[in-house]
């Protein structure tokens, strides 16, 4: 178990590229779908719960590692995310830097823009699988959207407000 949790949280730390969230949706499919480790709703909640603190991503794949194979699983998997999306960061600032001066860094640059926020949106359809299940999680979801997109509102406020008319309404 602990060789397949570091399998799946290596190659996850690989394509990280653009962010923790860019994972969330092969995440899902990995440990939800493919594996069976976590139901759609625990990965939800895994989810929220990275939230609420910084490096949601790393949070949710030690929570996965922990529920999977206890304390060496979430230490396995931590382990996973951070070292290869580390020495990838490392040696790509170094060329980064080292090509400062070319032209086509800030054609780059700008290119990995819409490729990261359609990234961003898979993840929340990833999430949306596991939260959203009635037609009250609907609502919930559609005015916390609203609210996230028409307001500058701290989402973790946000999470935390939706969590709370959540534990009132679906009782």
């Amino acid at each position: 178990m602990l060789w397949q949790l570091t399998l799946v949280f290596s190659i996850l730390s690989v394509f990280s590229f653009g962010g923790g969230n860019a994972t969330v949706p092969q995440m899902y499919a990995d440990t939800v779908v493919r594996h069976h480790w976590i139901t759609p709703a625990e990965f939800a909640r895994f989810y929220a719960l990275g939230k609420l603190a910084p490096g949601p991503t790393m949070t949710m794949g030690t929570l996965i590692g922990l529920a999977v194979a206890g304390i060496p699983g979430a230490i396995v998997a931590t382990a996973a995310l951070l070292i290869p999306a580390g020495a990838i960061v490392f040696i790509l600032g170094r060329l980064w830097h080292r090509f400062r001066e070319a032209p086509w860094r800030e054609r780059l640059a700008r290119a990995i823009g819409p490729v990261v926020l359609g990234l961003i949106w898979a993840a929340g359809v990833a999430i949306a699988r596991g939260a959203v299940d009635d037609a009250a999680t609907v609502a919930i979801a559609i005015v916390a959207g609203v609210v996230m997109l028409g307001t500058r509102l701290n989402q973790a406020v946000l999470m935390l407000a939706a969590g709370a008319v959540g534990a009132l309404v679906l009782r």
